[in-house]
């Protein structure tokens, strides 16, 4: 029974060494100081088998699994924006779910998605809050000093609407937005609003004389715009967007891992196939 015991320790080692994710490995560590507890209590030391018992695999255990909880997840926040990445129902759904699943199943972690506020996002991003940003990202959406963006998945446009004629007022914007590789708006003509629902209330209500937007959330928000004043509205296109995702400037090894997931989804025409499943 001894030589049982003490192969199946020489198997755990083995084990804990071969595993890919730490939080695995910090289990069968467990196990190994649990086997470890019978098999000095079988050869006569029960005071060593408790204290083995109470440290190793209790205590140590237990811290070890409360420091990596947060390590095995691949923390993700976002802006619910159909059909980039949303839940119905109570399940999450989207082109970005996807790749993100598939970006998580690759680097052996498991995905976390979080819906914020357009304001928290840049707040949450970096440490142990958030990994990644996404929900229809494009560079630029975002305050760029403490964010790096991934390589493009998908190609979007910036537009602006606007009554036609187009009369006086600001022009509605969401915050940290810059618009400097997009067009020449003075900044003093714009307003800028914290959600795209705050936006279009005021373009509805006349606040604002337009709002600029890109295309997936443009395509969203014509719906909330009264009938009447969308009929006398005119879109025009501002220029072109690539959708991507965002890490913290301090993340290089995340940021590298995740281009070349993305560039073998694009050599593999992966992307193509997924994209035309959602976007229809």
């Amino acid at each position: 029974m001894l030589i049982l015991f003490s192969l199946l320790l020489l198997g755990l080692s083995v084990a804990v060494l071969l595993q890919n994710r730490l939080l695995n490995a910090v289990i069968l560590l467990g196990v190994f100081s649990l086997v470890s507890s019978v098999i000095y209590f079988w050869v006569g030391a029960p005071d060593v088998a408790v204290t083995e018992g109470a440290i190793g695999v209790a205590f140590v255990t237990f811290i070890y699994v409360l420091a990596l909880s947060d390590q095995g997840k691949l923390h993700v926040i976002a802006e619910e924006v159909p059909p980039f990445l949303f839940q119905e129902k109570g399940e999450l759904q989207g082109a970005e779910l996807e790749i993100l699943e598939g970006f998580a199943e690759k680097i052996n972690l498991e995905l976390e998605v979080e819906f914020v506020g357009h304001q928290e996002l840049t707040s949450l991003i970096g440490g142990r809050r958030a990994d990644v940003i996404a929900g229809a990202y494009f560079p630029g959406f975002l305050a760029q000093e403490e964010i790096s963006h991934s390589k493009g998945y998908n190609q979007g446009q910036l537009a602006k609407i606007h009554r036609t004629p187009p009369g006086e007022g600001d022009i509605g914007i969401l915050a940290e937005t810059d618009l400097s590789e997009f067009t020449e708006i003075s900044e003093e003509d714009l307003s800028r609003f914290s959600s795209v629902d705050e936006m279009v209330t005021a373009y509805n209500e006349g606040r604002i004389r337009g709002f600029i937007s890109d295309s997936g959330r443009m395509s969203a928000s014509l719906y909330r715009v009264n009938t009447t004043l969308r009929d006398k509205s005119e879109i025009v296109t501002l220029g072109e967007l690539d959708y991507s995702f965002a890490v913290s400037s301090g993340e290089e090894e995340l940021l590298d891992r995740l281009n070349d997931y993305l560039a073998d989804l694009t050599r593999s025409g992966k992307i193509g196939e997924l994209l035309s499943d959602h976007f229809r």
